[in-house]
């Protein structure tokens, strides 16, 4: 199929898509843009409904989208520049782009494993940088409060790199839900504790790790359900830590901890 107008009616549902998150989240769908979101898409079996093509995209952009709707039964769009980059998630696309179902997942109950929370994180970029580094150090669920940004909008999943389809995700979770969800010492980032995160005790049992926005930091409703505060220890005339840095810095520490190489 091959669209020339924007007054295309699956134009127009993908141009919501692309301009909301609000309207992936009632849609149920998302987009994924480039070459390697659309092949992790694609390993990982996800629902692909739609590929889209840029007249101007390489070559492998082009093989690739058409081995991707072929393989997955799926309408393949093939779209002038201007209209497909009008709905790319990112400035110069590579010119493939997928639409994807969203995963649903059902909060567990008392899940022996480790998990991480985020409260508030606003910023698409350093949600995504947050789930890709939750994933590179082993964790494999990840929830959100109701003020951190949707987690599968496209921007956070361009920024997370694939990591959307190894993690289970958990929208809108009540900090108070976490201990029936997860059988794991909560755990919290403060720059304000007293305990340092490299002399005290913890880490080999299951953790779920509480990250809240930056500045801000965790909500009091969040900041009460955690069991443990830790600080990560920074130069003085330093006021803090980016949420993402603070987060690569506590898991992997974990993961040190355990022997994990």
């Amino acid at each position: 199929m091959r669209i020339t107008s924007d007054a295309n009616a699956h134009y127009k549902h993908l141009q919501r898509l692309a301009a909301a998150p609000r309207a992936c989240r009632e849609a149920g769908r998302t987009l994924a843009e480039g070459i390697h979101l659309v092949e992790c898409a694609a390993s990982a079996k996800a629902s692909i409904l739609t590929v889209v093509l840029s007249e101007a995209a390489a070559q492998e952009a082009k093989s690739l989208g058409e081995s991707v709707a072929a393989k997955a039964g799926c309408r393949l769009m093939v779209m002038t520049p201007r209209l497909y980059n009008a709905i790319s998630p990112v400035e110069h696309g590579t010119g493939v782009l997928a639409e994807i179902a969203i995963a649903q997942h059902a909060l567990p109950r008392a899940l022996r494993a480790d998990a991480v929370y985020l409260d508030g994180v606003q910023d698409p970029g350093n949600a995504g940088a947050l789930l890709r580094t939750a994933a590179a150090a082993g964790i494999r669920h990840v929830a959100a409060s109701s003020g951190t940004t949707f987690l599968w909008s496209p921007k956070v999943l361009r920024a997370a790199m694939g990591a959307h389809f190894v993690l289970a995700l958990y929208e809108d979770v009540p900090a108070d839900q976490l201990a029936g969800a997860f059988a794991a010492e909560r755990l919290a980032a403060d720059a304000h504790a007293t305990e340092s995160l490299y002399a005290a005790s913890w880490g080999m049992s299951p953790t779920a790790w509480l990250f809240g926005a930056e500045g801000a930091g965790l909500a009091g409703t969040t900041a009460s359900q955690a069991q443990r505060r830790l600080r990560i220890p920074i130069d003085p005339q330093v006021e803090s830590l980016n949420v993402a840095a603070a987060a690569a810095i506590c898991l992997f520490e974990q993961r040190r901890r355990r022997g994990q190489d």
